[in-house]
């Protein structure tokens, strides 16, 4: 009697048994989770976001960037599509694209992740990590649109015949530099190759490191040719967007960045808020802004 109760009990402990929703923590209660490390990589994230979103809808460029390269326009004559509906249609793809390079194959390494450990703490962790990956690049992206001001390739015919499809009555036609459907895009390929790689999300085998990885690559790529086809971009906008977001995406923001971090502790040593500087920039000019968490 003793045995069997002994071996239910081990029984109910194996991994294979435990609930889905179950999970391993380190953490007593929300407001310890809420003051974890993971937590504040959320709260960074979502001030990155915020700062793009005051970018995007306050700023507008005050510099007009419109010098041509060979290279650029060689690229365009040979990727441009010809057709209005044609290049509607891959920019709608594009737009595809992204939300399947930056949100779904990403969260979709976290739900594995989970579903093989059940460690809540690094899931949290993962999950944070990609916020705040993720609204760097676009905070990135935005204030360098915003300083640059380079016209994006369909201004080209603005002035004599435009195309049905081209803005160019709007402030967007200023914001080619970069791109940042492949800067995003980029940004999730990073994430998925971090996840997969270092931190085995999908197994440990070659294959499990390397599919998803390989997966996030292609459709980042597929996503910047996309922005070419449709004539949103000049190819030099897409090469930089790629090299940003992966950059961010991969070193999960490590580095000089956390120099811009710091911390405040209360008299018992306990951490009483965070704190990052952020780049600000308006109507062409650049200076810093601070955002605090308590």
């Amino acid at each position: 009697m003793g045995i069997s109760a002994q071996a239910s009990a081990e029984d109910a402990g194996a991994p294979g048994s435990r609930p889905f929703f179950s999970c391993d923590r380190d953490f007593d209660g929300f407001s310890e989770l809420a003051r974890s490390e993971a937590s504040f990589d959320l709260y960074h994230g979502l001030a990155f976001f915020g700062g793009a979103g005051g970018i995007s809808l306050g700023g507008s460029p005050t510099r007009r960037w419109s010098g041509k390269n060979d290279f650029d326009t060689g690229i365009r004559d040979g990727i441009r599509l010809g057709s209005t509906s044609a290049r509607r249609d891959a920019s709608l793809a594009s737009d595809l694209g992204v939300v399947f390079s930056a949100a779904l194959l990403p969260m979709a390494s976290i739900g594995m992740k989970f579903s093989r450990d059940h460690d809540c703490v690094e899931t949290w962790d993962m999950f944070t990590d990609a916020v705040e990956s993720l609204g760097l690049t676009i905070f990135i992206t935005e204030a360098v649109k915003l300083a640059s001001g380079r016209e994006r390739p369909y201004t080209e015919e603005c002035d004599a015949f435009p195309p049905r499809d081209a803005n160019c009555g709007s402030e967007d036609r200023h914001r080619s530099f970069f791109s940042g459907h492949a800067s995003l895009a980029a940004a999730g390929a990073g994430l998925s190759c971090s996840y997969s790689i270092q931190r085995e999300a999908w197994g440990s085998s070659r294959t499990a490191k390397a599919a998803p990885c390989a997966l996030g690559v292609v459709a980042a790529l597929t996503t910047g040719a996309l922005r070419l086809a449709a004539d949103r971009h000049w190819a030099s906008d897409v090469f930089v967007g790629f090299a940003v977001g992966a950059v961010v995406g991969y070193f999960d923001t490590w580095g000089p960045l956390d120099l811009l971090k710091f911390t405040t502790r209360n008299s018992k040593g306990h951490l009483s808020s965070r704190g990052i500087i952020l780049p600000h920039v308006r109507e062409g000019r650049f200076g810093a802004q601070l955002v605090m968490v308590f």
